[in-house]
This record gives C-alpha cells, sequence and structure tokens, in this order.
C-alpha cells in the first residue's frame, strides 16, 4: 500500500472562500470586531520561512491568507517558482487541524523508517521535523510534507521532476528551526 499525500491543498481549496488576505485596519485604532485573529500565526510571519529564492528559477506566485471557518483556522503562505517546465512550490500551515495533519505525517512517515537513507521516498528527520517522501512517476510529481514542532505542516512539491532529489534538497535547506520556534 503506497503512501496517500496529506491533502494540504484540498483543505485550504475548501475553506478559502471568505479568506482574510489582509485584516481590516483602522488608522486610527485596532483592527475592526469583525476579524478576529485566528489561533495560529498570521500568515506574515510565516512568509520569511520560505526561501527567498531558489538558484535557477523565478518565482511564479507568492501568496497568503489567513482565515477562521467555524471552528478551524488556517493561516498558510506559500511561494511557487518556475524553470522551464519545471515547478517548485513550498507552503507553509499553520491551522488548528494540524494534530490531525500531524498524526497522518508522523504515520506515513513511520510506515517509511524502515528504508534507507539513500532511498528517494525515505522519511526526513530534521530539527523538531519529522515528514515523508513521496514520488508519482507518472505526473513526474515529487513532494514532501513535513511536520515542524508538532505544530506547522511544511509541503515542497516539484511538477516535471524525475526523482526527490531537488525537493529533498528545498525541505532540508529550510529554515524549520526558527519555525518551530514561532509562536
Amino acid at each position: 500500500m503506497g503512501v496517500r499525500a496529506i491533502p494540504i491543498a484540498l483543505l485550504t481549496a475548501t475553506l478559502a472562500s471568505g479568506c482574510h488576505h489582509e485584516p481590516p485596519s483602522d488608522p486610527a485604532g485596532p483592527a475592526s470586531e469583525d476579524f478576529k485573529t485566528p489561533p495560529c500565526v498570521y500568515f506574515k510571519e510565516l512568509r520569511p520561512f520560505l526561501p527567498a529564492a531558489l538558484p535557477g528559477y523565478t518565482t511564479a506566485r507568492d501568496e497568503g491568507s489567513t482565515g477562521k471557518y467555524g471552528d478551524v483556522s488556517v493561516s498558510e503562505a506559500e511561494r511557487v517558482f518556475a524553470r522551464d517546465e519545471r515547478e517548485l512550490a513550498v507552503r507553509i500551515v499553520d491551522t488548528t487541524l494540524s494534530n490531525r495533519l500531524g498524526e497522518k505525517i508522523k504515520a506515513a512517515a513511520n510506515d517509511a523508517k524502515a528504508r534507507p537513507e539513500s532511498d528517494p521516498t525515505a522519511p526526513l528527520v530534521l530539527h523538531e521535523t519529522v515528514g515523508f517522501v513521496r514520488y508519482d512517476r507518472a505526473q513526474a510529481k515529487a513532494e514532501a510534507n513535513l511536520l515542524v514542532a508538532d505544530r506547522f505542516v511544511v509541503a515542497v512539491t516539484g511538477k516535471g521532476f524525475e526523482s526527490t532529489a531537488e525537493v529533498r534538497e528545498v525541505a532540508r535547506n529550510l529554515d524549520l528551526a526558527g519555525l518551530s520556534k514561532l509562536r
């Protein structure tokens, strides 16, 4: 049985309607009562942990949002890079659902722990981080899904790739230690 990817894109797309991209502001005072800060980090605080640039790539998109949808809060920042027919996206998500997502990521990493480090789908274990890597040859898609400090979900996704090597390298070079200290 193969490892299933964490549906971060599905989660955020489902919740995207009504998302606050910027809090309403009043120059004379604090944000309006209509905008309540959710119990997750505001997306602008996540952005510094995305790569500013990737060698050989251009920045194609830089997006972020924070919103509360009933009992669920989601904050996400994403930067997408492009080169020729390739696309590499790095997304950081802080959500009140991180416990459930984290359980799935830990389970997938645990299922893969017997794989040798040389295996391109071996789990990633970094500073306060655990994650799994998968590759879909038919779609030329590589992805790493990480859980940082039992809170932040980081997804590094590459389209048009022949292996997981570049996705793994980008994931290893993120400031995960700094992200783990964010509260």
